[in-house]
């Protein structure tokens, strides 16, 4: 579905990636653990062409390495980025349509929308609220949304438990899984609280130093004693 093959990435004269190299099946859900500033983001942000890198990104067989993130955007990977970065002036409902800007099916947009405020109330009961208002779960919610609202191949998310409260990480979580396995949509999770990201994905990544360290079926990553002891506090 989506390939990722040597993929470096720099800051400046700063190498944050070595050659990672990734392989992403269809409608299956990708952990990537790590501690801070082990590339989890970068990762994320280098697939859509944000950071200067090297290597090759195929997704459905073409090679997009060479397109701009705006273009990448449009082939089908969207992104839920850490903070949510909603418009906070912007109703919800605008923050919503944003996620619809390639598309031109129009009676199928406002079916999608229906769709979402019904799995997410809270989005129809603030539709014509500035975002500004919701709570950190409810933008959440909606940063989640206006990202499926594009149709996407392959969904990123960046830390989608930060600042939330625990409630609302289970429901975010639940969420998640509940809708990308409907969809059967593709998920790259980078996610700091590694128990809750392991409880809905299929497979794992662990990032050290921008290295590729571990990369396998979540069993096989939880029966590795040293994996779990470093990654699960033991457990």
């Amino acid at each position: 579905m989506i390939e990722i093959k040597n993929m470096s990435a720099y800051y400046g004269r700063v190498q944050s990636l070595h050659s990672v190299s990734l392989s992403l099946d269809s409608g299956r859900i990708y952990a990537v653990l790590g501690a801070n500033g082990a590339g989890k983001t970068t990762l994320l942000r280098s697939i859509l062409g944000l950071v200067q890198a090297t290597g090759t990104v195929r997704l459905l067989g073409e090679d997009i390495s060479s397109l701009p993130a705006f273009q990448r955007s449009q082939r089908g990977i969207a992104i839920v980025p850490e903070g949510r970065r909603l418009f906070s002036d912007f109703t919800v409902e605008e923050n919503l349509r944003i996620g619809t800007i390639n598309r031109n099916d129009f009676s199928q947009i406002e079916t999608d929308i229906e769709e979402l405020c019904e799995i997410f109330p809270i989005l129809k009961k603030r539709f014509h609220q500035p975002s500004r208002n919701l709570s950190g779960g409810e933008g959440q919610m909606l940063a989640l949304s206006r990202a499926l609202l594009s149709n996407p191949k392959l969904l990123l998310l960046d830390e989608p438990s930060v600042g939330l409260m625990p409630i609302a990480v289970s429901s975010i979580f639940k969420m998640v899984e509940q809708i990308c396995r409907k969809k059967k949509l593709t998920v790259l999770l980078v996610e700091q609280n590694a128990k809750k990201a392991l409880q809905i994905s299929d497979y794992a990544a662990i990032l050290e130093q921008g290295t590729l360290t571990f990369e396998g079926d979540v069993a096989l990553l939880q029966s590795d004693e040293r994996l779990k002891a470093a990654y699960l506090g033991g457990h």
